[in-house]
């Protein structure tokens, strides 16, 4: 429960479907409620002809072209939220990777330095005024003349 008041946990994916039904329901109804009541007052002759088509159309638009746009704004909305659910995963992902990262990091710190004394030393033996340490840890001064 108290990952649903910070947020934790989202709940607005099976929302969204929900609420996508339900206007799916609406759109349909209404689109087949203002075609079939536009078809009943043009049979009666109670609206005029025009007109009448004119609202058999749009009940017809509404159920195709209403219900299309609905379904793509609520995908929409699902996706962002999907996205974020994704970033979340990466950053818990990346987080444990870190420590994972840290923890090496600091065992193999006495390594590096060693690695980085050796390296230098090989970069310095053998030019003029190099010093060298010897086996018994004294340096040793290269003068080449």
């Amino acid at each position: 429960m108290s990952d649903y008041f910070s947020f934790q946990k989202c709940i607005t994916s099976p929302f969204v479907k929900t609420v996508y039904f339900l206007g799916f329901l609406a759109l349909s109804a209404g689109g087949i409620g203002l075609a079939g009541w536009a078809g009943m007052r043009l049979f009666e002759a109670t609206i005029p002809r025009g007109l009448g088509w004119y609202y058999v159309a749009g009940g017809v638009g509404i159920l195709l072209v209403g219900n299309l746009v609905w379904r793509v704004f609520c995908e929409i909305w699902i996706v962002l939220f999907n996205i974020y659910a994704r970033l979340v995963s990466l950053d818990e992902k990346t987080r444990t990777e870190a420590v994972v990262a840290e923890v090496r990091t600091d065992v193999s710190r006495e390594a590096q330095r060693e690695e980085i004394l050796r390296h230098r030393e090989m970069d310095l033996s053998g030019h003029p005024g190099s010093v060298k340490r010897t086996n018994d840890s004294s340096p040793a001064v290269h003068c080449w003349g």
